[in-house]
C-alpha cells in the first residue's frame, strides 16, 4: 500500500526559517510499527506551497493505478485550504486536481474543510474511495493523534477486544503472547473502531464519508460521524454509570 503525504507550511505568515511542527515524524513511526507486523507501507512525503504545487503533486498521485491513501495536511476553512502565506486553494481546484481517483482515498488534516456538503461534491466529482477529515476547527496535536490512529487502523488493522463474563473489555493474547489484530478494508468501519477506542475523534468531528453508487439509484452519502453517533453516546453513558 502506498501512503502519499502532502503537507503545507503551518506558519500563517510564510516565514520559511521559523521552527514549526510537521506530520512526517508521526507517519514515519506508523510505518515502522506496521513494518514490525510485516506490513510494508510505501511512504511518500512532499511539501506544497500554493495551489500550483499541490496541483502538480496531485496529478502524479492520480497516475498511480493501485490502491493508495493521500493525506493532505494544511490549514483549512470551509471549502478551501491555505498554502504558504495564506494563499487559498479552493475546493473547485482540488476537485480538478483529483479527478478521477477511483483507487485513492483522501484524508484532509485541516480545520473546517470536510463538511457534508464538501464531501458530497468531492466524492461525486472525483469518484474517490473515501474522503475523511474535520467539520470544525481542530487542535493540531489532538487531530494529529486521530489521523495517525485512523491511518494505522486502515493500513494495518486494529487490536481485537473481547468482553469477559463480568463485562470487562480485554485484548485476548495469541499462544505466542502477541495481540490479535483485526483487519477491514471498509473505511467507515475503521472510523467506527476509531471512535470506540478514542472517542475524542468524534468530539473533534473527525468524519469519514463514502458514496454508495448502486445502479438505478441516486448516490447515497454515508457519514461515519452520523452512523456511529448513537454508539459513541451509549459508550459514554456506560462509562458515566461505572
Amino acid at each position: 500500500m502506498r501512503l502519499v503525504v502532502l503537507e503545507s507550511m503551518w506558519n500563517p505568515k510564510g516565514k520559511l526559517l521559523n521552527e514549526e511542527p510537521s506530520v512526517l515524524p508521526y507517519l514515519k513511526a506508523i510505518r515502522q510499527s506496521l513494518a514490525w507486523e510485516g506490513i510494508r507501507i510505501n511512504l511518500v512525503y512532499r511539501r506544497f506551497y500554493s495551489h500550483y504545487d499541490l496541483g502538480l503533486l496531485l496529478k502524479e498521485v492520480r497516475r498511480h493505478r493501485k490502491s493508495q491513501v493521500c493525506y493532505i495536511a494544511s490549514h483549512g476553512e470551509q471549502r478551501k485550504l491555505t498554502g504558504l502565506g495564506d494563499k487559498v486553494i479552493r475546493l473547485e481546484s482540488l476537485i480538478e486536481y483529483c479527478r478521477p481517483s477511483r483507487t485513492t482515498g483522501y484524508i484532509f488534516g485541516a480545520c473546517d474543510f470536510v463538511t457534508t456538503d464538501t464531501a458530497r461534491k468531492f466524492l461525486e466529482a472525483t469518484g474517490a474511495r473515501f474522503v475523511a477529515g474535520y467539520q470544525k476547527e481542530i487542535p493540531w496535536t489532538e487531530s494529529m493523534l486521530v489521523d495517525c490512529l485512523f491511518l494505522s487502523y486502515l493500513l494495518g488493522g486494529s487490536m481485537k477486544w473481547v468482553r469477559t463474563k463480568h463485562g470487562e473489555r480485554v485484548p485476548p493474547l495469541r499462544q505466542t503472547e502477541t495481540f490479535e489484530i483485526t483487519h477491514t478494508e471498509r473505511p467507515q468501519k475503521v472510523a467506527g473502531i476509531l471512535y470506540r477506542d478514542f472517542p475524542l475523534a468524534h468530539d473533534i468531528t473527525f468524519s469519514c464519508f463514502t458514496l454508495d453508487r448502486q445502479r438505478g439509484r441516486k448516490p447515497r452519502l454515508a457519514s461515519s460521524f452520523e452512523t456511529y453517533r448513537k454508539s459513541v453516546d451509549r459508550a459514554r453513558r456506560l462509562v458515566r454509570d461505572l
